[in-house]
């Protein structure tokens, strides 16, 4: 009851938030008859036709169309805000909000979103596109990372650990990715030098500071930055 749909054409809805009056127009790009419209955590829209799915982010007014020949039974996870993650048969499907292309695929059997990190950094620099990142990592299996660069589909890291991973999450320039292990030990990986440095045993909890290098983690009775 928080949204209203209200249908122009079969290939076009007007989704309206109820509590503020926002509204976003749903169209598909090939006039496909929208079936079906899902609303997740009253932000992220998707929506299916026969032959695509549409996903959207209703505070950035920002929609995407891909081809999608799904199986009905696909998991979507919204932690990360730029981009739409599908889970489907072993695949990892990533979608960026406003593009209507697949920015990138992997397998792995590995859907939990605290051992998947996906980092868009916009360039900053208008005229030097070449310093966007956009980079995915993610689980081969509990004990290999792979770090891929999805504008070339180029391995950037594969990283082999002696104990299961259970946390990884790369910085906001994805220059540096953290991971902590089942031993509770975390573990600092640079994707330029291709070094891993140990950085904290015991740690029971670590976050990368917003759109910094610097890292907050806890250690039995010890706060470290």
């Amino acid at each position: 009851g928080k949204f209203e749909f209200t249908y122009v054409s079969t290939s076009t809805v007007i989704v309206k938030r109820l509590s503020s009056g926002a509204r976003i127009v749903l169209k598909s790009h090939f006039g496909y008859e929208v079936t079906k419209i899902n609303i997740y955590e009253d932000r992220f829209l998707v929506a299916h036709t026969h032959e695509t799915m549409l996903m959207g982010d209703l505070e950035s007014c920002k929609l995407s169309e891909v081809p999608w020949a799904g199986s009905g039974n696909e998991k979507f996870h919204f932690d990360n805000e730029k981009v739409c993650m599908i889970f489907n048969s072993g695949e990892l499907t990533l979608i960026e909000y406003g593009k209507n292309d697949i920015l990138g695929s992997c397998r792995t059997e590995h859907t939990s979103p605290h051992l998947i990190s996906v980092r868009l950094n916009e360039a900053r620099d208008p005229k030097r596109p070449e310093l966007e990142t956009k980079k995915v990592a993610y689980l081969l299996d509990l004990q290999t990372v792979r770090i891929v660069e999805l504008t070339t589909g180029n391995i950037d890291a594969t990283i082999n650990h002696e104990s299961k991973i259970d946390w990884m999450e790369m910085n906001g320039r994805a220059t540096k990715l953290l991971f902590r292990d089942k031993r509770r030990a975390l573990h600092l990986f640079d994707i330029a030098s291709q070094t891993r440095t140990t950085l904290l045993s015991f740690c029971s909890y670590v976050q990368w500071v917003p759109n910094s290098d610097v890292v907050v983690a806890q250690n039995r009775a010890n706060l470290c930055v």
